[in-house]
């Protein structure tokens, strides 16, 4: 069971890994245009750009179009999400300095 949930988590991660490498590529896209570039469900984007909007990879923008609403992403630079301040640089045992 341990290793299914490791699997799990790791397919989880790579599909939210690729859905930000396509956000990034294609900024101001939207939920149905990803779809028909990766050809996964509607709901299963979403579901994955929920989890990215939470924790503040992409960002979303909405606006109106002929009377609708029109939800876009955008992803943000990845130097804008790394905290160089908390990173902590370990020595490679086998590098001599």
């Amino acid at each position: 069971m341990e290793i299914a949930n490791l699997v799990r988590r790791k397919r989880a991660f790579e599909n939210r890994w690729y859905i930000y490498e396509m956000i990034s590529k294609n900024p101001g896209i939207t939920i149905y245009d990803l779809s028909k570039i990766i050809g996964w469900t509607p709901g299963k984007i979403e579901y994955y750009i929920k989890k990215l909007v939470a924790d503040e990879v992409i960002n979303n923008s909405t606006e109106v179009v002929n009377g609708r609403v029109r939800k876009s992403y955008k992803a943000k630079k990845m130097k804008d999400l790394l905290n160089w301040d908390e990173m902590t640089f370990v020595k490679h045992p086998n590098k001599k300095d």
